[in-house]
């Protein structure tokens, strides 16, 4: 039989001769008729001489993309994990133009159910990226309304720390997160970057520092007087700039070394974020995060100084569109201009509430 169905595929595949030349490959089909209509139709474009386009799997997609494309960027594990899912939920050995609308649609439905819109959204405009990137290579594509599947993400979120809420933060959090957060509210710098800035990155005499961002590039940012006194201040036990003193001793596991008692180490991504929460919870500080405090500096630096282009090369944003973001104004703030502007330009009001008219410059009356 021409048509099979292989034990680790849910496809039919078709296997044929022409002239003495060998065809064959996955339907995309999973009942049998819709296979066979399949295997018809390149029989028919075979014998007609009409040259088709050659197929891929899914799995095959991927793996040339993240070959050729995925190991150059910073955020190579990142589309692995991506890949992982779209894999195990599609199916490795489905054909790529196989893939349809109503699939996708299922598949962000499932994921719905454990991550976020903006977390499925960026796994289908991955698989987008994949399938734009294999269309000049002329292999067969599907055809989808990629935009109808995004869903709607929530509105930009902007936090900022009051005073107060400052003052109450310090005065729960540990010894050891006080110089990290106090620097990532001057700073703006995300959480990623504070943690990873080494000596080496950093140019006292010059007073400027320099950390590694979102996609592997580059971002360079003057240093205040405050923040180069909060660095200067921390002792250099190893290439990190900002370390903690352990508390308790820990074994040796698979990516770190063991933890002495009463040693500094470096900061590692999650471990101390239990403290920082305790901290925000003793402070009674509600819908909170550590991005915030990029929030709040940027917000308070572009309230004091107005200087939007200052606040984008501060936070290193490409796009001084993405700063405006955060020239929102709150409501002490508008009453506070409106009073402002008031006092400037409105004369007094008479006895009826009317503004009172202006004497002639000509005649005094």
């Amino acid at each position: 039989m021409s048509l099979y169905k292989p034990k680790k595929s849910r496809f039919w595949h078709f296997d044929f001769q022409y002239k003495g030349q060998r065809y064959n490959g996955s339907t995309g089909c999973t009942a049998k008729r819709d296979a066979q209509r399949v295997e018809d139709d390149q029989r028919r474009q075979v014998s007609l001489g009409v040259q088709a386009k050659p197929t891929i799997t899914l799995e095959e997609a991927c793996n040339k993309w993240q070959t050729e494309v995925g190991d150059n960027l910073k955020s190579k594990s990142n589309t692995l994990y991506q890949f992982g899912y779209l894999i195990a939920a599609l199916g490795g050995s489905t054909l790529l133009h196989a893939i349809e609308f109503t699939d996708l649609r299922t598949y962000a439905a499932i994921r719905r159910g454990k991550v976020s819109d903006s977390t499925i959204n960026r796994e289908i405009q991955l698989l987008r990226r994949v399938v734009n990137w294999l269309r000049p290579a002329k292999v067969e594509v599907p055809e989808i309304e990629w935009d109808d599947l995004m869903a709607k993400e929530p509105d930009w979120r902007i936090r900022e720390l009051t005073f107060d809420e400052e003052r109450r933060l310090f005065a729960h959090l540990h010894d050891n997160l006080k110089p990290l957060v106090r620097f990532a509210l001057l700073s703006g710098q995300r959480r990623s970057e504070i943690i990873s800035l080494r000596w080496a990155d950093v140019d006292e005499v010059g007073a400027r520092a320099t950390v590694q961002v979102k996609g592997g590039s580059k971002h360079s940012f003057p240093l205040s007087p405050a923040m180069l006194a909060i660095i200067k201040a921390q002792p250099k036990v190893c290439p990190q700039v900002f370390t903690y003193v352990c508390q308790r001793p820990a074994p040796r596991r698979k990516d770190r070394p063991a933890r002495v008692k009463g040693e500094r180490y470096p900061f590692s991504k999650q471990g101390w974020m239990r403290q920082w929460r305790r901290a925000l919870k003793d402070a009674g500080i509600e819908d909170y995060r550590f991005h915030d405090n990029r929030h709040t500096a940027a917000t308070r630096n572009l309230r004091s100084s107005g200087n939007i282009v200052g606040v984008q090369r501060l936070l290193g944003h490409k796009n001084v569109g993405t700063t405006t973001r955060y020239a929102h104004a709150q409501e002490d703030d508008v009453r506070a201009m409106l009073f402002a502007t008031e006092s400037r330009i409105i004369p007094e009001p008479d006895d009826e509430g009317l503004p009172k008219p202006q004497k002639s410059a000509k005649n005094g009356e």
